[in-house]
This record gives structure tokens, sequence and C-alpha cells, in this order.
């Protein structure tokens, strides 16, 4: 039978209405971690020209360099008056997917593993240098932070690591310093973790029957990092998850403290995530469809 979106959605409806454990109490809901829904405060609507936008960093609390993907440009966005002060070129069409502002320097992330140092980015001959680390396109790097208080650029692989575990979201550093990358993960998220946050709730136990009738039973392919930044104020570590629309904050030393949830109406396809310096936390979504965004949320702690 070919699966259709109305396929789709009367088959979870079929599974969600017959499942025989909707009206008891169950004893585990009580003592599992919950994940909990952030708050949309502002959806910032982006012209049609950013609907593949995939990372974004700030300049300054207003200005929003972003980058989307097949496109070496970086794009200056003002999300208080609501359009693209200057376009400026960095390099041939790649599948960029991250960018992170460190200082006067630019860093910008490819999904086969290689970061673009743009040196001095806002000069009028700014210094791009490529820089090649042992991950590779089947890794699918999606992510990149800057961890200031070690001086180092975060990778963060949405597919597999080095070592291949399936059951592990790798995290890996680069030291700023010396530009070495560290081949020993700095952090490993454990994707049963992440599982007992829907542990006992039995519409989700219903959505998971459903995802393993269609193949994806492996929680690698319900979890695939997407973007990730950290809390200047906490130095916790928000890694975004485009699939499922969710959010792993770790801890400075890797545990994960709580697990978020974003509606899906304006999050169609979260890509980027960053902190202003205001210390206001923005994701970026692609059009998918619709208009692409840089909403503003307030974290669920």
């Amino acid at each position: 039978m070919r699966i259709t979106h109305k396929n789709i959605f009367f088959a979870f409806l079929f599974i969600a209405c017959n499942n025989p454990y909707k009206n008891k109490a169950n004893s585990l809901q009580s003592d599992a971690p919950k994940p909990k829904l952030i708050e949309t405060i502002k959806v910032n609507k982006l012209p049609a020209e950013l609907n593949e936008i995939s990372g974004i960093t700030f300049i300054n609390d207003s200005i929003v360099a972003s980058i989307q993907d097949e496109d070496g440009m970086l794009y200056y966005y003002n999300i208080n008056q609501n359009k693209i002060e200057k376009k400026q070129p960095f390099g041939e069409p790649n599948d960029y997917e991250d960018l992170v502002r460190v200082g006067k320097d630019m860093y910008v992330m490819s999904s086969k593993g290689t970061i673009y140092q743009i040196k001095n980015f806002a000069s009028e001959k700014p210094v791009v240098t490529p820089f090649k680390t042992p991950l590779k396109g089947k890794n699918n790097i999606e992510g990149l932070a800057y961890d200031e208080k070690n001086n180092r650029l975060l990778l963060a692989a949405k597919d597999y690591g080095l070592d291949k575990d399936e059951t592990t979201k790798e995290i890996y550093s680069v030291d700023l310093k010396t530009m070495q990358f560290q081949p020993a993960p700095t952090y490993v998220i454990n994707t049963g973790e992440i599982k007992k946050y829907f542990k006992g709730d039995t519409l989700e136990e219903s959505s998971k029957k459903f995802l393993k009738a269609l193949g994806n039973e492996n929680m690698n392919k319900v979890f695939r990092s997407s973007a990730l930044t950290i809390n200047p104020a906490t130095q916790e570590v928000y890694v975004l998850s485009s699939i499922n629309n969710l959010i792993a904050v770790l801890s400075p030393k890797g545990k994960i403290k709580r697990l978020l949830e974003f509606p899906k109406k304006d999050f169609q396809q979260p890509e980027g995530i960053a902190f202003s310096p205001n210390g206001k936390l923005y994701i970026s979504n692609e059009a998918r469809g619709g208009i692409p965004n840089i909403i503003e949320v307030k974290d669920a702690e």
C-alpha cells in the first residue's frame, strides 16, 4: 500500500483512539521526567530570499548573521527593522549548515566537516581559510557553537559520530588556538536518556509504536542534532533536533538537564539556534512550504 499523509494521519488516529491504556493510571508517568514546552515571544518573518536559512549567530542585539543551504553568502538581517541590511559572499556553493561569530571572526560549518574561517569578516577584505576535520558527509555535521570559556568550537553530528554508535549523538570540539580537532567527543548524548522523557505517556507510546511500524524504531533517527548553542549565562549546551521539534539542554559536563518541545505552528523546520548578546533565545526556521522566520522564544526552566 502506498503510504500517504492521509494514510499516516488516520493510522495514527486509530492507534491513539484504540490505546488500551488511555483510561488507566500509569504509575511510571509521575516518576519519569517530562519534556517542557517553550513559549513563543515574537515571530520575525523573513523574505523569500532566506527560504533555506540554515544557521544564525548574532552580531549585536539587532543584527543576525545567517547562511542558507548551497549558498556561500552571509546575510545580515535586522530583526528590529525586518530587513536584510547586507549580503556578503564568502565562498562557492556548498552545503553550509551553521555559523558562529567569535569576536572579529566568523566560522561557517559545512555538512562534510569542513570549517571555513572568515577572518575579520567586517573588513573590506576578509580572509577565508578552510580547515578540514576527520568528519565527513556521512557524519552530516549540522551544528556549530562557540564555547568561549574553553576557547573552542563545538561540532554536532546529525547522523553518526566517528565510532558509528547508533545509540548516541556525539559533539566534537576544535581548539581555536591551534585549530586542532579533538577526536574524542566532548559531549555524548545517549538517546536512551531522551526516550525516558516519553516513558509513561500513553499517546507517545502509541506514537512510538506507529513510528516503529514505519521502520523508525531507532532513536538515532528520532533525535538528530540540527544546531547547537551555549547559554552564556549558565554555560548550558542547547542541542536542537529539527526532527520532532526538540531541544536537549545539557549541563556544562554533558548531562541532560531537561528536554524542551515547541509546537509545530511557525516551527515548520527549525535549523538554527542562538542567544543574542542580551540573553534572548532565538530559533530560525526554513520555509518548507510556509514563510521562513526567526522566532524569539522563552526557555521553560
